[in-house]
C-alpha cells in the first residue's frame, strides 16, 4: 500500500566424598570442594542469595523511568521490575502529547515507513472498538508525506478527513465544520537508522451543537499503538483529554479549534 490521496485500505548437587581409612591419610586430604565459597562468581546462578553475590543487586533499585524523557519509547515495555515500578503509572498521563523525542526522519524515510507500517496500523487501531479508527484509511488523505508535529510529541503525522470534513482542505478558510466531521491523525515514531514504529492515533470528531461547549463540541480520542483506547472527551479518561482541546482552542473559536499542517505538506 502506498501513500495516495485516498488510503486503502539454578541447584545444589551433593558431592560424593571419599573417606580415608586412617587418621594420617584423612589429615593429608586437601580441602574438600564442599567447603568452596558458594558466592564465587561461578556459583552466581546457582545461589542468588549470597551476601556478596553479584546477582543480589536489586534490578528495581535504579528507576528505569529516570532516562531523559520517560515518554520516549515507553520505558515500561521491557521493565523487569514492572510489578513495583514507578513506571506502573503512566508518567505521560498528564499530557498524552508530551514530547516523545523520536529520531528524525527525512520525508522519504517517513513515507517509506508509513507504507511499511500501514497494514499493521489498520489491524492495531481497529482493536480499540472505535468505528473511525477502522474506517479512516479509506478517507481523504490531505498530506503529501508524514510530517513532524511538535504538538503531538514530535511524532510524524498524516492528516486524513472524512467526507463531512472535506472543507478542512480549505485550510485557514475552512470555517466551522459540520457535525459528523472527523479528522484522523495517525502517527509513526522515528527510530534510529531511518526506521519507525506505530504511534498513537489522534481523532477529533465534531458533535452536535451544545454537546460540549468547552471543547467547541469536538470529541477528542486517543488510541495507543497497541490499539487500546487511552481516552476520549466525555468518556474514558476524559480528564486526560483536556489537554487536547485546550491546545486546539488556543486557535480561537472562529477557527473551530482546527490546527493545520505546514503548507509544504498540504495536498
Amino acid at each position: 500500500m502506498t501513500f495516495r490521496t485516498t488510503l486503502k485500505t539454578a541447584s545444589f548437587t551433593p558431592l560424593a566424598l571419599g573417606l580415608g581409612l586412617g587418621i594420617g591419610i584423612a589429615s593429608a586430604l586437601p580441602l574438600t570442594p564442599a567447603l568452596a565459597n558458594p558466592c564465587a562468581a561461578k556459583a552466581c546462578a546457582q545461589n542468588p542469595c549470597c551476601a556478596k553475590n553479584p546477582c543480589a543487586a536489586n534490578p528495581c533499585t535504579a528507576n528505569p523511568c529516570a532516562a531523559k524523557n520517560p515518554c520516549a519509547a515507553n520505558p515500561c515495555a521491557a521493565n523487569p521490575c514492572a510489578a513495583k515500578s514507578p513506571c506502573a503509572a503512566n508518567p505521560c498521563a498528564a499530557n498524552p502529547c508530551a514530547a516523545a523525542q523520536p529520531a528524525e526522519l527525512s520525508d522519504e524515510q517517513a513515507t517509506r515507513e508509513w507504507d511499511r507500517l500501514l497494514p499493521a496500523m489498520q489491524t492495531t487501531y481497529a482493536k480499540s472498538g472505535v468505528p473511525a479508527a477502522a474506517q479512516f484509511f479509506n478517507w481523504i488523505n490531505v498530506t503529501k508525506s508524514p510530517y513532524p508535529s511538535s504538538t503531538h510529541g514530535d511524532r510524524y503525522l498524516v492528516n486524513i478527513v472524512n467526507e463531512k470534513a472535506k472543507d478542512y482542505q480549505k485550510w485557514e478558510e475552512a470555517g466551522i465544520l459540520p457535525a459528523g466531521a472527523i479528522v484522523a491523525k495517525p502517527t509513526i515514531v522515528g527510530k534510529a537508522g531511518g526506521k519507525a514504529d506505530i504511534g498513537p492515533l489522534f481523532l477529533m470528531e465534531k458533535m452536535s451543537s451544545g454537546w460540549n461547549p468547552q471543547s467547541l463540541d469536538w470529541k477528542y480520542s486517543m488510541i495507543m499503538a497497541d490499539g487500546s483506547l487511552w481516552g476520549e472527551t466525555k468518556g474514558r479518561n476524559s480528564a486526560g483529554m483536556t489537554f487536547c482541546f485546550e491546545c486546539h482552542n488556543a486557535m480561537g473559536a472562529e477557527t473551530d479549534g482546527l490546527l493545520f499542517l505546514p503548507e509544504e505538506y498540504r495536498r
